[in-house]
């Protein structure tokens, strides 16, 4: 199984004590060495930095080149390491808090190593796998739905539009629970990509006029027609970046889809069968308790108010004679089990507020059991497969150990230490740094996107001549369903961002209100239009005056911080073996290297 590594924003970088160095990877590169005699004497290695150099974000990794970036490098290697010995000297490694960590970090991990085993590592895709995925990925759908609640309802339906010969739109507007039923049970013309990973697999290799279904998607089943389906005139070679894309995609696709099956074989082996008495009673008293705890509220509902309520423990009371009552039974492992009404009263009562049921209801109540029965069944199978008492996950905590002791040793002697800013200094460096709050340039735009470059040229030669009107052929040409919902505008592009990065530069250099040339986008070519166009900015206090409190504040922490590891590193003997520094990658190389893979990856 591969080894996790893990970053948080405070540490990136934590040595673990080290002896007997051989290999080249083994040499020391830092030695730090407590005058105090209360931590012990750390080594940080060669094979070490280099690793952390390897899995460094890129936006983290130090400027420069050569021996200039790698003592920068190996200093904030060093600011870490002193975190730990003062934290070590203030006592931080008995803090209760410790152990609560590393608890969170043993059920995240081995949630994570679950998931690799089960979902992750199968989800490789073959040659054969990524061609036939190609086949079907950029179709275009023009569907009918009938959407129920129930798995007998879409058997119905389905007969009904199938073998009965009854028209599919009738039927739609009868039983339907969608908005769409009034118009026949008509969707938007839709992306295969755009629609949702069952109902991707159940119409991939449909055609006009199937019906298929029922599909059930958590609990909401769609029986589906297939009024047109449009594939593009001309796909791009599925060779070099575009093929990395396009494999990335069917992986995902993949995953998500075995994701679901694995949950769905799980939930079903468990069985999990309620009595119908006792459902109907703890429906009764969550209600009665709803209704005690969080009345009605008649004033307005603040975002948080309705927080509050929603972080409101409910606990259904039940009389002795009920508690005892049989509620719900289900398997895991072979191992049948029992809910009484006190038992899940009880799993209520240990529970946070926001899980507790807010309304009495059967799908409320089915839901919130569902929920506990998985996270029984996720344990039961890390349990089986003796993930907590591995190698990697004794790794894993032995590295989350230390971020620990760091983020609380920071914690403790930073944050805490800090004076807070008053208002008046805020805005004086408000008033010292206005060139740091401004609005980039941003430019709203309109844009028709279709599936080949031969389209597009085609669509511009007829709006330029006057044969067609732009927001005309957007409504009734474009594959892009969200801007085509808004007439193709999207608002408050900003100049820099990577968001529709393709539209950066008809944005900002495209005259206003001429149309563009077809520019290369996501699933095909694009015709774009800038309505209009702002240039930079200055922004008001008013507008950014909490942005400004955190520069503030994230100012003084450094200055904090700096301050803090200069009084230990007065009593802490830190050497840089020189004489190893060329056995260190450079950084920019790592960067470079990190960037060509990033683009290989797009």
């Amino acid at each position: 199984m591969r080894r996790v590594f893990a970053a948080v924003a405070l540490i990136c970088v934590i040595a673990v004590p080290l002896a007997g160095c051989a290999r080249p990877d083994e040499k020391p590169i830092i030695t730090l060495v407590d005058q105090d005699g209360i931590a012990e004497t750390r080594t940080v290695t060669v094979g070490y930095v280099n690793d952390r150099l390897e899995h460094m974000p890129p936006a983290m990794l130090p400027g420069g080149e050569g021996d200039e970036a790698k003592l920068a490098f190996l200093n904030e290697i060093v600011r870490k390491e002193l975190l730990v010995i003062a934290g070590y000297r203030l006592g931080i490694s008995e803090d209760p808090r410790i152990d609560d960590a590393l608890t969170h970090f043993r059920t995240t991990h081995a949630e994570n190593m679950l998931r690799d085993d089960v979902i992750t590592e199968p989800s490789q895709v073959t040659p054969e796998e990524v061609e036939e995925y190609y086949t079907y990925r950029d179709a275009m759908f023009q569907m009918r739905e009938i959407v129920v609640p129930d798995e007998e309802a879409a058997n119905e339906a389905y007969r009904r539009v199938t073998e009965g010969g009854e028209d599919f739109a009738e039927v739609a507007r009868e039983m339907s629970a969608a908005s769409s039923a009034s118009d026949g049970g008509r969707r938007a013309v839709q992306a295969w990509t755009d629609l949702h990973p069952l109902m991707r697999q159940a119409i991939r290799l449909s055609e006009a006029g199937d019906i298929v279904g029922p599909v059930d998607i958590t609990g909401t089943f769609y029986v589906l027609e297939i009024l047109s389906k449009k594939n593009p005139a001309e796909r791009l070679p599925l060779e070099g970046q575009h093929l990395s894309g396009i494999t990335t995609e069917c992986r995902a696709f993949k995953r998500d889809l075995l994701e679901h099956s694995t949950i769905e074989g799980w939930m079903t082996a468990a069985d999990i069968t309620f009595n119908p008495e006792a459902m109907d009673l703890a429906g009764t008293r969550i209600d009665e308790r709803v209704a005690e705890l969080i009345p009605p509220y008649d004033g307005e509902m603040t975002q948080e108010i309705a927080i509050q309520r929603a972080k409101t423990q409910i606990v259904p009371q039940f009389s002795e004679e009920e508690a005892a009552m049989e509620f719900v039974t289900f398997t895991i492992g072979g191992e049948p089990t029992t809910w009484t009404l006190g038992d899940y009263a009880q799993i209520l009562a240990d529970s946070p507020g926001i899980e507790t049921p807010k309304q009495g209801s059967e799908t409320t109540i089915t839901d919130s059991v569902q929920k506990r029965v998985f996270s029984m069944i996720k344990e039961h199978e890390i349990e089986k497969r003796g993930y907590h008492t591995s190698r990697e996950m004794e790794d894993y905590l032995a590295a989350r150990y230390e971020e620990a002791i760091v983020d609380l040793t920071y914690n403790a002697e930073v944050q805490q230490k800090m004076v807070e800013p008053t208002g008046q200094e805020v805005r004086e460096f408000f008033r010292a740094n206005r060139d740091r709050f401004v609005r980039a340039p941003r430019a709203t735009v309109r844009q028709l996107i279709v599936g080949d470059e031969a389209q597009a040229n085609l669509i511009r030669q007829q709006i330029l001549e006057g044969e067609a009107d732009f927001i005309d052929m957007i409504r009734t040409h474009s594959i892009d369903s969200w801007s085509q919902s808004r007439d193709g505008v999207i608002e408050n592009v900003m100049q820099g961002e990577g968001r529709l990065s393709y539209l950066q530069e008809p944005a900002f250099s495209l005259p206003v209100g001429e149309l563009s040339e077809p520019i290369r986008a996501p699933g095909g070519y694009a015709l774009v239009v800038v309505l209009e166009r702002h240039e930079e900015e200055q922004l008001t206090f008013d507008e950014v005056g909490a942005s400004v409190v955190d520069h503030v504040t994230a100012e003084r922490r450094e200055a904090r911080l700096a301050e803090f590891l200069d009084e230990i590193r007065a009593s802490v003997d830190v050497t840089i073996h020189e004489e190893n520094l060329g056995l260190i990658t450079d950084p920019s190389e790592v960067g470079q290297m990190q960037q060509m893979r990033m683009e290989s990856e797009r």
